[in-house]
């Protein structure tokens, strides 16, 4: 696992010993940040259930602005921290150790708004028996509610490909672009401005 663009260019990044996270493959990961362009420069980066830090390392590296990694598991808070330091990138960026369903009450009094959300959930965690499917769905659309995300910003979900995640998951974001590498989905969504309150 490697960063494959921008400043820091092939830094190598350290894995996590752990069956529950799954890297993205780097050409999945080339292909997204092709995709979202030049609107990763000077971005505010969202990395949410972050594992290694691997797809908010490889925006810093790009040029992103800043970067707030959430993370529950302490193993992976050390990874996400020495792989920052490894690629010299530590310094615009926010480690926290939290459950992700708490972030919105955690930021609800801060002044910050993203312009990329990467939401990389254990895929278990999106299969259709799961409860935790429907929190991750109102999580996002909470994002455009509560105007945590800016109205031209992008979030990006990966998920297995079996996994049916389409427009009628959604109220209040827009699927604008769906890409498929091996297992891996990537899902592009951007908030419904007319249906946000």
């Amino acid at each position: 696992m490697r960063i494959i663009s921008g400043k820091a260019k092939g830094v190598r990044l350290s894995a996590l010993n752990s069956k529950k996270t799954r890297p993205i493959l780097d050409r999945a990961k080339e292909s997204m940040f092709s995709i979202l362009g030049s609107s990763v420069q000077d971005s505010v980066v969202l990395d949410l259930f972050a594992g290694t830090g691997s797809l908010g390392i490889e925006a810093l590296s790009r040029g992103a602005k800043r970067c707030l990694f959430v993370e529950n598991s302490t193993n992976a808070i050390q990874v996400i921290k020495k792989n920052l330091r490894n690629a010299n990138l530590l310094k615009r960026t926010v480690v926290l150790k939290i459950n992700v369903f708490r972030l919105l009450d955690f930021i609800k009094n801060k002044d910050i708004k993203f312009d990329l959300i990467l939401v990389a959930p254990p895929y278990k965690l999106l299969d259709l028996d799961c409860g935790d499917r429907k929190r991750i769905f109102s999580l996002m659309e909470a994002f455009v509610s509560k105007q945590v995300i800016n109205e031209k910003g992008v979030i990006v979900l990966q998920h297995h490909k079996k996994q049916k995640v389409n427009q009628k998951c959604f109220k209040q974001l827009n699927v604008i672009d769906e890409r498929q590498y091996s297992n891996t989905q990537l899902t592009f969504l951007k908030g419904n401005v007319t249906e946000t309150d």
